[in-house]
């Protein structure tokens, strides 16, 4: 076997891995909550009564303990937004198969400098306001930014962030809190 051979076998193995390495598991509904959806089954009404209060006290029984957490659309965004410029795993936590509903997704944040402090090589750390989080620049800015300056961040190529802060534009950014 020559080299080109054995180097297109181990890029298809290697490929093959990845594949089987990222496949993401299948969503499944907590058990507390299907018996809950499964008492719409029941034919008798006093049994499907009964069968909803059991599912329901369950539910409420598993809220209370931390073993169930449930969340609406609206608090996904704003954790979604308060997470922005994280690189997280694809865990299934925001979505029924584990990947970003479109809707939803985060492409940029704005918002304003709450403490600005120079790091060094004109590159600066930015905590911005609410939950924007603490980032760096990692390009050297010609103006200093100040407290109340609007900054606006978006998704670039590559994992990498770019936007702008006060005059100066063309920023690249790093999340850092």
């Amino acid at each position: 076997m020559n080299c080109a051979s054995r180097t297109t076998l181990f890029l298809t193995a290697l490929g093959a891995f990845a594949s089987a390495a990222s496949a993401e598991r299948a969503y499944a509904r907590p058990e507390a909550f299907t018996k809950l959806i499964n008492c719409r089954a029941i034919a008798d009404k006093d049994q499907r009564l009964a069968c909803y209060d059991a599912a329901a006290g369950a539910l409420e029984d598993a809220e209370k303990k931390k073993d169930l957490v449930v969340v609406d659309r609206k608090e996904i965004r704003e954790t979604k937004n308060s997470l922005f410029g994280f690189a997280l795993p694809k865990i299934g936590l925001f979505g029924d198969d584990g990947k970003d509903d479109e809707k939803d997704a985060i492409s940029e944040i704005a918002s304003t400098v709450d403490v600005a402090r120079v790091i060094g090589n004109g590159n600066w750390s930015l905590r911005l306001a609410g939950d924007a989080g603490t980032w760096e620049t990692i390009s050297a800015i010609t103006v200093a930014p100040r407290s109340g300056d609007k900054v606006r961040i978006k998704k670039a190529s590559l994992g990498s962030y770019l936007g702008q802060v006060g005059m100066n534009r063309g920023v690249r950014f790093r999340r850092v809190q």
